[in-house]
């Protein structure tokens, strides 16, 4: 008998920088939107790299009291711009990508321990450097991922917390695709049998579309049309790939013969390339990779940009993302994972939080914020009226 994943809405309180600053004014004004659960991200004011101490401890008292009094809950803590717009993990300095893990990552894990709530990071991202030469990019991301494997191991022993890594559409943000992704839970997972897992954001799958590895027929009419006008309309990868392309281009060669040797050189760079186009599927993603994501990211997405937008009616009739094929998608997984198992994977997951991650520009005023904030509530409710349903029962009800 499947054993499906009980599913929890939640909110992530990026929406509220620079207007809800505070939990005593965030947490009733989303008890008010109609969620018990938020995920707090590290920007709205209890960022680990420059908060003093003092502010630090201050800051989670209050959240307790704020918790306790509105009968909330924090179920997440999620990294933020500042530590996302750098290198981080990946820095070409070992000691900076080290010190980010001595002095944010194992202090945030030494605070959040007793709070029973899980964590995710957006914080590496390769430097085009390492991206251009492939024996230096695996060594680069080996180093990422003993850095993931440290910060899971410390875990195990200081509360266990549940760490997650989102799910990116680039290769410099590595792992992008659902097979990266997969073997980088497995490789951390095998150092020290410490799950680490992903979070899905049903938005990150816009980049992979453009950077499919395209097949010999495409290269071939891509190379008859740009020798007709000029113009390059495919993902080559490698600059070495480019400039093979650009030598290539007016020689004597056939087409087919041209396509064969540019398809060698892009092949010196596979992780520069999407697999298939189930990597630009959001539902794929749910159907391989739910079981191993506790906490996932909903906007609403057209597809092809991942604005992270509210469900609102407007949006809703240009966007991709429905509740019940979301919903089926995440009860595949399960169903697969039933009938075959990914091997050498750490344990599923028995429960998912689906937090809303919404930007709103600053221009927007605050009540028509939450007027959408509250229109996304409305719509999902509709599919999942009740938190803490198993994703079958949820379904049952539909």
């Amino acid at each position: 008998m499947t054993n499906y994943p009980k599913l929890y809405l939640g909110i992530d309180n990026c929406f509220a920088i620079k207007r809800w600053v505070e939990p005593e004014t965030w947490i009733p004004l989303l008890k008010e939107i109609g969620v018990n659960y938020a995920e707090a991200s590290f920007d709205n004011e209890i960022d680990f790299l420059y908060s003093p101490q003092w502010y630090i401890n201050d800051w989670f008292d209050r959240l307790t009291a704020a918790e306790e009094k509105y009968d909330f809950k924090v179920k997440s803590f999620y990294s933020g711009y500042q530590t996302y717009r750098t290198a981080g993990l990946a820095h070409p300095n070992p000691q900076m990508a080290n010190n980010l893990v001595d002095n944010f990552f194992l202090p945030v894990l030494n605070k959040i321990k007793q709070r029973h709530c899980s964590i995710g990071f957006s914080v590496h991202t390769y430097p085009e450097n390492v991206l251009q030469n492939p024996e230096k990019f695996y060594k680069v991301q080996k180093e990422v991922w003993d850095r993931y494997a440290k910060l899971v191991n410390y875990s195990k022993s200081h509360g266990n917390t549940p760490i997650c890594v989102e799910q990116m559409y680039t290769p410099a943000q590595s792992p992008w695709t659902i097979k990266s992704n997969i073997n980088f839970i497995r490789y951390v997972y095998a150092l020290n049998k410490g799950p680490i897992y992903t979070t899905i954001d049903v938005g990150h799958v816009v980049g992979q579309r453009k950077h499919r590895f395209p097949a010999k027929s495409e290269i071939i009419d891509a190379l008859a049309k740009q020798i007709k006008s000029n113009d390059l309309v495919i993902w080559l990868g490698g600059n070495e790939t480019y400039q093979l392309w650009d030598e290539l281009l007016y020689n004597n060669d056939t087409l087919e013969e041209k396509a064969k040797k540019i398809m060698i050189s892009m092949a010196k760079y596979p992780y520069l390339f999407s697999n298939n186009t189930d990597d630009c599927n959001p539902y794929k993603w749910l159907e391989e990779l739910a079981c191993y994501s506790p906490l996932m990211h909903l906007q609403q997405t057209n597809g092809i940009s991942a604005p992270h937008a509210p469900f609102s009616k407007e949006n809703n009739e240009k966007g991709i993302i429905n509740g019940k094929e979301f919903l089926e998608a995440i009860k595949k997984a399960y169903d697969k994972h039933e009938k075959q198992p990914l091997e050498n994977m750490p344990p599923i997951v028995d429960e998912i939080y689906l937090n809303f991650e919404l930007f709103f520009p600053s221009t927007e005023p605050s009540r028509v914020v939450i007027e959408q904030m509250k229109e996304t509530i409305a719509f999902w409710r509709e599919f999942i009226p009740k938190d803490g349903l198993t994703v079958d029962e949820l379904l049952a009800k539909l």
